[in-house]
């Protein structure tokens, strides 16, 4: 076969949690012990309740057929409700809202109908890496901006935003996402309502990620865009956001999310996905409705149980002798600033010395843009006693080098 090149797809750096996967086969090849803090993947259950819905709704012959165009209209009115029921702001299930088969499907195919070559999208640095891959696989032009705790989220799209017009273009399309993963950065009401409104004035659209809507430890609910202080009618004529069912009901593996919000950019979505699926599968559309109405007391177990073992790993860290560690304000991860008595080459450097020496994997901040870089992400996906004996692990490893010097 002739080498034709694969433009879109060698266009896209490695992903970032498999540019350690040779280090960690090597490693667990030896039959070591590996304490996995690397992937985001939830590891509670889905709660029993939930899967009994899917359970019956799979009994139902006619659930077992193809299902096109924008979801399970019983899934979109609990979405609808959803939101009406957090952040008061009110959606047409059937021109403002769409089931999608993940967050990272809905926002990539979301880019695949919206973006073409030549059109210019600012995305976060560091950032979860679809949320800069999904523009750059739609040809688009990437423009960064710092989601550092240094700089507001609105100053620095505004930045960003400056930047790109003073070079003669006009930004199509900025992605957000608070709780930020991978950081745990959390924003006000009032610090989202500042983005929001940059992107207003710049005339682009706004996909804002609200995957941890249940997992800001500082409040309930975190702020939607849709419930900033900014008119919901004036947010819907440039933004969507997705909310996936993956950390607040621990569904991660079931491949289910919605999106909400500007009618045609929905539209634009919904038109796309006919040619490229028939939907999530039926029962999974039941149980995820089902879950939207009556699983809160879900959501709330879970962020209490991300929010337990984050202080618990933020506290074994620092008895270790990690310095700087602070608590995270969110998410289900802890972003931690490599000390240099563990590596001054970076964080995959150092990514892989914890791999090979403590047998703890984390994921390098490099893997999430070049603002990650001199950070490792910790995923909270095991339990106390676990989290406990990695971070003594760790505590041994970063002990060596001052045994050396002391020698």
């Amino acid at each position: 076969m002739k080498s034709w090149p694969f433009p879109r797809a060698e266009a896209l750096p490695p992903y970032g949690f498999v540019i350690t996967d040779a280090v960690t086969a090597r490693v667990r090849a030896t039959g070591a012990d590996l304490i996995d803090l690397g992937l985001g993947n939830p590891d509670p259950a889905t709660p029993r309740a939930i899967v009994e819905r899917l359970h019956q709704a799979a009994d139902v012959g006619k659930n077992h057929r193809y299902h096109p165009g924008r979801g399970l209209l019983a899934l979109r009115e609990q979405a609808a409700a959803w939101y009406e029921r957090r952040y008061n702001a009110r959606f047409d299930p059937e021109q403002e809202l769409i089931a999608t088969m993940g967050a990272k499907e809905g926002m990539s195919h979301l880019c695949l109908a919206i973006l073409d070559r030549g059109d210019v999208a600012i995305a976060p640095d560091p950032a979860y890496p679809i949320h800069v891959g999904a523009p750059r696989i739609a040809g688009a032009d990437v423009e960064l901006y710092r989601a550092a705790l240094d700089i507001s989220p609105g100053d620095a799209v505004a930045e960003a935003i400056a930047r790109i017009e003073h070079s003669g273009r006009s930004p199509k399309l900025v992605v957000a996402n608070y709780p930020q993963n991978p950081t745990g950065q959390i924003v006000s009401k009032e610090q989202l309502a500042a983005l929001v409104r940059a992107v207003q004035r710049s005339g682009a659209m706004l996909l804002h990620d609200l995957a941890y809507a249940d997992q800001d430890f500082t409040t309930r609910y975190a702020p939607s865009i849709f419930d900033c202080g900014v008119p919901v009618s004036e947010v819907k004529e440039f933004g969507v956001e997705v909310f996936s069912m993956s950390k607040s009901y621990s569904m991660a593996g079931w491949r289910i999310a919605f999106m909400a919000g500007n009618a045609r950019m929905v539209g634009a979505l919904a038109h796309m996905k006919t040619y490229l699926d028939y939907g999530t599968f039926m029962p999974l559309q039941h149980a995820a409705a089902w879950a939207l109405e009556h699983g809160d007391v879900f959501a709330v177990e879970f962020r209490e149980l991300y929010q337990c073992r984050a202080m618990a790993l933020v506290a074994g860290l620092r008895s270790a002798g990690w310095p700087d560690v602070a608590e995270p304000s969110g998410t289900m991860f802890v972003w931690a600033k490599v000390p240099s008595i563990l590596s001054t080459q970076g964080s995959l450097d150092a990514t892989t010395r914890l791999i090979e020496r403590a047998h703890v994997k984390v994921a390098p901040g490099i893997g999430f843009g070049p603002g990650g870089d001199g950070h490792v992400r910790f995923a909270l996906i095991e339990d106390p006693p676990r989290i406990a004996e990695a971070c003594e692990r760790i505590g041994r490893v970063l002990a060596v080098p001052k045994k050396a010097a002391g020698a």
